[in-house]
């Protein structure tokens, strides 16, 4: 399945680049510079993707007529689930975030982190192209434009205490980041907790939490092999990122400034998708010490496989927690996922 997610993705970056040699041209952009906020500092995509995309492509690829000033989610300290607002208010011009931290603005984006309906990367890619539209037109209601949306490797199961699946969820205390995932634990026994990223190792030390759940390499480069024993990589999610501007911001640009960008942002996208596949096993291959590991730190935890009955248990429970997110969201809301992702991954919701 990797092989040909990757052939697909492949094919699209070709088209893509088809595209931009017969269009804008770097002579005819005009000087023009921008504020960018991206992702964690700590995620891969930032260090190997983001940063160099705005430090390096854009000013190379625009012959240095366009530059940007950019800093990490991380090093600005704004909180996730702010950034809708403050760009609706000017404040953020060029940004990316995290659609479930968006649910606190608009439940339509909890859906891109729905829990157990995109068991595979190509699962995901075809559910998100089908549901970025939707994306788009709610978030042209905070005055802010979708430019590019991408996974993070899949999120699945830490656990210091010994596990032999996600049902031994149950009687657990469970770190988790989102509404999707914290319905999860609940429906699994166990007890959800928030906790902010940087104290999850020292709630797993003082024993506050027993598992969590997190990216395959986010959470090996951020360190939690060092506090949990077991790694059960059944995804859960996928953490779906994307990259937005402000819509007054947007418009003050140059047309052949916004073709530039817009060609650019396709590519990108692309890069990332790539990447996420990449790197969704070689998080786990990191974390056990297990293969290559390539973009992470080589830990050595228990790797939990995933039987055939952990992913049934999985899909028995998404009913229960699609029906949570539909009830809370609405029926127009439900109507917009059913003809978008719904219709593509062969699903349909109720409000009921």
């Amino acid at each position: 399945m990797l092989i040909m997610f990757r052939l697909m993705t492949l094919a699209a970056f070709l088209a893509a680049m088809a595209f931009t040699t017969s269009s804008v041209s770097a002579a005819d952009l005009p000087k023009t510079h921008v504020k960018v906020i991206g992702v964690n500092s700590t995620l891969n995509q930032a260090k190997m993707l983001e940063r160099p995309f705005w430090e390096e492509i854009i000013p190379t690829e625009s012959n240095g007529q366009v530059t940007a000033d950019y800093i990490s989610l991380t090093e600005v300290g704004i909180k996730g689930n702010e950034q809708l607002r403050l760009a609706k208010m000017g404040v953020l011009e060029f940004f990316s975030g995290n659609h479930a931290l968006m649910a606190a603005d608009d439940l339509m984006f909890d859906a891109a982190d729905m829990i157990g309906v995109m068991p595979t990367i190509e699962d995901a890619r075809k559910a998100m192209d089908a549901f970025r539209p939707v994306v788009a037109a709610h978030m042209e209601k905070f005055n802010v434009k979708l430019l590019m949306d991408w996974p993070n490797p899949s999120q699945v199961l830490y656990c210091k205490p010994k596990i032999s699946g996600i049902a031994d969820l149950k009687g657990k205390k469970v770190r988790v980041s989102t509404k999707g995932a914290s319905d999860l634990v609940g429906l699994a026994g166990g007890t959800p907790l928030t906790i902010m990223w940087a104290e999850v190792i020292p709630a797993a030390q003082r024993g506050t939490i027993d598992c969590g759940i997190t990216g395959t390499l986010s959470g090996n480069t951020g360190n939690w092999w060092e506090v949990f024993d077991y790694i059960h990589p059944l995804a859960l999610t996928w953490g779906m990122w994307f990259h937005a501007v402000n819509l007054d911001t947007w418009n003050r640009l140059d047309p052949s400034v916004q073709a530039f960008f817009e060609e650019q942002f396709a590519l990108e996208q692309e890069r990332r998708w790539a990447l996420a596949a990449e790197e969704n096993q070689d998080g786990v291959n990191c974390n056990t010490g297990q293969g290559e590991c390539k973009y992470g730190v080589q830990g050595s935890i228990t790797l939990v496989p995933v039987t055939q009955a952990d992913k049934d248990l999985l899909q028995s429970w998404v009913p229960t927690l699609s029906a949570s997110w539909a009830k809370s969201c609405g029926a127009d809301c439900v109507a917009e996922w059913n003809a978008s992702m719904g219709k593509a991954i062969g699903m349909s919701l109720s409000a009921d």
